[in-house]
């Protein structure tokens, strides 16, 4: 959980230098020099000149950072994932919002369409195992998303844009500090695109029906601070959003096909300190109304269904910091809830399709940290236990089409399972101008509630739920540094091995569904290995001019699959092996700018590596200029300038090149 800091000014990164102080490696501000492990930082000045339309187009800046978003803002599910583990599933990369977890428990996704770029003050991202700090979902990763704190007395800001294929955006930014002790921040916005049918022509199951996947979405964060002592410091946040997404077809519904993915969040920090110890408490409450409408026609008969569900998360932090001459303590728990509610509910047929299930996760963490040799040496030790428990699962099937579901019909039978999780790792400063880590960590990811307790259709077929699985769970190894060739030249390298076993694939069970088609469920049937290096260079040859460029290798494959002896050696889907970024900033002249690149190689889109999309690069451009002291910038964004038809899934084509005119207006009032 990140540390809620006295309420204070932000400070305007003018050298380029990343930010200094980190959270995420240790749940506790640090020096990122006395961070032992990987830990890189999307910074303010970033943010705010990438050009980029949502957060996980910024964090591909990233190395070994990857995002499947093709199509722009009209894209419904974008999966980010660090280092190909894996592309397609995003419960295995944590993400959090202020230090709270925002994976939906159900899914494990993350609506990255509602987190508002311009109320973000900066992006953590620590690579590798951060189950010993996290527990669940961070098996690969975690990414955490740090929200603006109000700086001056009353500051608005105004910003709007006008873009390809008519889409609007619009937004409101409010904040201000009433005294020493309270602060509020408002955030609103509202967005809408006409968009663009993704699908390729060729793939169109009814090309006369096919249309534009259209996009409308409005959002609003809201955020008060109080600190009235050293003692007590409070911070609580609301997060509301609304959208409404085209699926690219339209039969007979008004509106074609489309989706909903409707949530509340609450968040409440408190924190505080006396002498050498410190606290830190969290509660946070979140629920997602998820809507699709669904119509098809299957031998001319028209059919339609809605899907309907209700998806809670809830949970508790505490943690507690000691620092002493001994070394620096922290302790801590965590108490995390969530369930689904949800069903098919059938248009043209009276069928009915129920699932619901919940798991609760009590957790306990202890981490110590030690320095040797006058802060030379960094040692960092790390244990937490996780005690999962799914229970009340349901699944209902009414009709005469979900016959062959009838046999999973009733409760589910509960399940419990317990994960110890441990990290080392030691960071060695010999001078100023090199610093090295290395680092061992096991995580775990607890299979989703849609695999416990739903049974229906999915990418792979029919399939049946199963409430018995069990968490993957991989042990990680990695070395890395940083090393200051000159004042203004810096180079990261990092490599990497990993072995999980235990991870979910389906696999047939035998049953048909029609007597044809065969059904399927997911089970823990397969042990992988990963292993991969990657590469940065930070040169900043003259004021105003940052270059950064990245190199990422990396190689995920199944190790062993007893059931299927066939996909042994071969490589996780959506996980490129080569991956080569960079971005130029230029920040000191009349005008500022930054033109990014990316190259990714080809990706497998099934476990048997058959079938592929292709390697790709593509290029974004942004210039702005400020005008009357910085108030009002305007600003003109393209992406894929050079008009690239590339796939980053199967499914969805990129709209090609995309031109968007930004506006900005930021007023101190006092």
């Amino acid at each position: 959980m990140i540390s809620v800091a006295q309420i204070q000014p932000e400070v305007l990164d003018t050298t380029l230098n990343l930010p200094e102080v980190v959270v995420t490696g240790s749940r506790s501000e640090r020096p990122i020099t006395h961070t032992p492990g990987n830990v890189q930082i999307v910074s303010p000045l970033l943010l705010k000149h990438a050009p980029a339309e949502s957060v996980d187009e910024v964090l591909t800046l990233i190395s070994g950072v990857h995002s499947t978003r093709s199509s722009g803002m009209s894209q419904m599910y974008t999966n980010v994932s660090i280092r190909g583990l894996s592309g397609n599933e995003q419960g295995r990369t944590l993400v959090l919002w202020d230090g709270i977890p925002i994976n939906v428990s159900d899914e494990g996704s993350v609506n990255w369409n509602s987190i508002p770029l311009h109320a973000i003050q900066r992006i953590e991202v620590f690579k590798g195992s951060g189950s010993s700090l996290y527990g669940n979902n961070a098996m690969g990763g975690v990414i955490n998303i740090i929200s603006k704190r109000p700086a001056e007395t009353l500051s608005v800001q105004l910003h709007g844009a006008y873009g390809s294929l008519q889409t609007w955006k619009s937004g409101c930014n409010l904040s201000g500090r009433i005294n020493e002790r309270w602060a509020w921040l408002l955030s609103g916005y509202a967005h809408r695109s006409d968009g663009y049918n993704p699908i390729p022509q060729q793939a169109r199951s009814n090309p006369d029906y096919s249309v534009a996947r259209y996009m409308q979405e409005k959002g609003m964060y809201a955020k008060v601070l109080f600190a009235p002592s050293a003692l007590l410091r409070m911070e609580l946040s609301c997060d509301f959003y609304r959208d409404k997404r085209g699926e690219g077809e339209k039969i007979e519904a008004v509106d074609g096909e489309y989706r909903r993915f409707n949530h509340n969040r609450y968040q409440l920090r408190l924190s505080g300190e006396r002498g050498k110890g410190a606290y830190q408490l969290a509660f946070y409450w979140g629920r997602q109304h998820y809507f699709k409408l669904d119509e098809r026609l299957k031998k001319e008969v028209y059919q339609r269904f809605d899907v309907k569900s209700h998806r809670d998360d809830w949970g508790v932090i505490l943690q507690l910091n000691l620092h002493s001459q001994l070394g620096d303590f922290l302790l801590g728990g965590e108490l995390k809830n969530g369930s689904v509610d949800g069903g098919d509910y059938y248009v043209t047929s009276p069928d009915k399709i129920l699932n619901q299930g919940t798991m609760t996760i009590s957790s306990f963490f202890l981490q110590g940290e030690w320095e040797f040799l006058k802060k030379r040496f960094w040692l960092q030790t790390a244990l937490r236990y996780d005690y999962a428990f799914f229970h009340k699962g349901w699944f209902e099937s009414n009709g005469e089409n979900t016959t062959d579901f009838y046999g999973h019909q009733g409760a589910l039978k509960s399940h419990a399972w317990g994960h110890f999780s441990p990290r080392v790792a030691l960071r060695f400063n010999p001078n100023q101008f090199v610093s090295i880590y290395l680092s061992y960590s096991q995580g775990f990811r607890i299979s989703i509630l849609d695999d416990l307790c739903r049974s229906g259709w999915m990418w792979v077929g029919p399939k049946v739920a199963n409430p018995n699985l069990q968490p993957e769970q991989l042990n990680h190894y990695e070395v890395g540094g940083t090393f200051h060739l000159t004042s203004s030249l810096t180079i990261a390298p990092s490599f990497y091995y990993a072995r999980g076993k235990d991870f979910l694939y389906y696999v047939a069970t035998g049953e048909k569904v029609w007597g044809q088609q065969d059904i399927f469920r997911r089970e823990n049937v397969s042990q992988i290995e990963m292993k991969g290096w990657e590469w940065d260079l930070d040169y900043k040859p003259i004021s105003g001019l940052k270059v950064n460029v990245n190199y990422a290798y990396n190689l995920p494959k199944i190790k062993h699959f007893e059931k299927k002896e066939e996909l042994n050696g071969k490589i996780l889907t959506y996980a490129p092996k080569h991956q080569l970024k960079g971005y130029l900033l230029w920040t000191g002249g009349v005008v500022e700018a930054m033109i990014r690149g990316q190259y990714k190689s080809m990706q497998y889109t099934t476990e048997d590596n058959l079938e592929t999309i292709s390697n790709f690069s593509v290029w974004d451009v942004q210039i702005s200029k400020y005008f009357f002291e910085r108030k009002l910038n305007i600003g003109l964004s393209i992406q894929n300038l050079f008009d690239c038809r590339y796939m980053n899934t199967k499914e969805l084509e990129s709209v090609g090149r995309y031109v968007n005119l930004k506006l900005a207006f930021h007023l101190n009032l006092f």
